[in-house]
């Protein structure tokens, strides 16, 4: 086809190939031809026999047709005809220009490829169109369909398996009804994920007390991803300032007003928001301890106390069993450092039943969760407790333990401990680090 053909791209015959006569560049077997053919035939097109300017056919652009717009599907590749097709006939050039075309359409169905599975190819192979998707993917949908139904059913497995077994121990760790009217509104929110606090306290009450004090007052600051465990004791004397009651010690917040006024007392003086509140009752300590098979403690310092408890321990490695536990957490007196002693072997004592409790199998968690429920009184649940028991039995938690800072002063005949509000501000801002208090 000549170069200077700008409709080389068609199925047309080419009446400026000038390789039909490279001798003589003569044009009249094309032109004769052209005449003799009938308009519109071959390429889709209609010419104006007239319009065919021959003397200027090897110019482009130089000659004028009468149809130059046509539609993109009828571009087809160029038709060479061979150099004698002076002596074809008008009907076997039109033959085989459509056979040409009939043989390129099979080869185009046969490598076009097959619709998906759970489509509908909307103008059909046949036509030539590409079709659109008129249905979603049976199989896919299905597919979904089995996930969601497999996680429906394994939702209602753990919510009925929780009815079953952590419900009941719910029950057992849930406050009373009038401590629970204590607490109400006194307790922050956490953010999921976050680090959050909880005040721990130590009842005193005996057998038919209606009324008690905490011997023992405990922060903790409980970081889950972090893996840490900080416990901040507060003095049972810390002088503090009760709303309705004035001047006192913080250990009467509790006999004031129930677990939500140790809250209020607890989170005033160390300015820091609490989440949880727990009230262990030290008369059912001893119950836990011997269902564990007691626990083992490093004693810092020898106990001697003929006067008050009656223990006798020597310092060192020893296993303590329960009612042993239980008089070496109430033991302060013949101590150098008193009740600052006591609060650290509280401490090591709390740190020493988690870890024992960290070592169960999980067969074992019910029953030593039932004898929590019978030793606490508290507004977490099994939910609260069972992930946290999880994240550090295959993490082993790093835990920091520590006191804040007070003065000893008499006053108005009564030994109180004087809080350091500068020690405590920079101690507390350590422990919101997740730092360790005691450096």
């Amino acid at each position: 086809m000549s170069s200077n053909n700008p409709y080389d791209d068609y199925d047309a015959f080419d009446p400026y190939n000038d390789s039909l006569d490279d001798d003589t560049g003569d044009f009249s077997f094309v032109e004769d031809e052209y005449d003799s053919m009938p308009e519109g035939v071959g390429d889709g097109f209609t010419y104006a026999h007239s319009a065919l300017d021959m003397s200027a056919a090897q110019q482009p652009d130089s000659y004028d047709r009468v149809d130059r717009t046509f539609p993109k599907t009828q571009l087809r590749p160029a038709v060479n005809l061979p150099v004698d097709a002076a002596a074809t006939t008008n009907d076997s050039a039109r033959g085989s220009v459509l056979h040409r075309r009939k043989k390129r359409e099979r080869q185009r169905l046969q490598t076009a490829p097959e619709p998906e599975v759970g489509y509908q190819l909307r103008g059909g192979v046949g036509q030539g169109s590409r079709g659109s998707f008129s249905n979603k993917p049976k199989r896919r949908r299905h597919r979904r369909h089995g996930c969601l139904i497999t996680i429906l059913v394994f939702v209602a497995l753990l919510m009925g398996a929780y009815w079953l077994i952590a419900h009941p121990i719910d029950d057992r760790l849930a406050f009373t009804p009038a401590e629970q009217q204590t607490v109400n509104g006194t307790l922050s929110w956490s953010i999921p994920g976050m680090p959050y606090y909880v005040l721990a306290l130590g009842s005193d009450a005996r057998e038919g007390d209606t009324v008690s004090r905490t011997d023992t007052m405990v922060l903790i600051r409980v970081d889950f991803f972090g893996g840490k465990l900080t416990l901040v004791s507060i003095p049972r004397d810390t002088k503090v300032e009760i709303q309705g009651h004035g001047t006192s010690k913080i250990n009467a917040a509790y006999a004031y007003g129930g677990a939500g006024g140790a809250v209020k007392a607890v989170s005033k003086l160390t300015n820091v928001p609490i989440s949880h509140v727990a009230v262990i009752h030290f008369e059912e300590l001893a119950d836990l301890v011997d269902y564990l098979g007691g626990v083992t403690v490093n004693v810092p310092t020898d106990v001697y106390d003929p006067d008050y408890t009656g223990l006798s321990l020597e310092a060192g490695t020893q296993t303590l069993d329960g009612e042993t536990a239980l008089l070496w957490a109430r033991t302060r007196h013949g101590f150098e450092n008193g009740d600052y002693q006591r609060q650290a072997d509280q401490r090591i004592l709390i740190t020493a039943i988690m870890n024992r409790m960290l070592s169960l199998s999980p067969t074992e968690l019910p029953g030593a969760l039932d004898r929590v429920g019978d030793l606490i009184g508290t507004d977490m649940r099994c939910y609260n407790l069972v992930p946290l028991f999880l994240r550090f039995k295959f993490g082993s938690p790093k835990v920091y333990s520590c006191a804040i800072p007070t003065t000893s002063d008499m006053i108005d005949g009564y030994w109180y401990e004087i809080p350091d509000e500068p020690g405590i501000a920079s101690l507390m801002s350590t422990v919101n680090k997740g730092e360790n208090p005691s450096t």
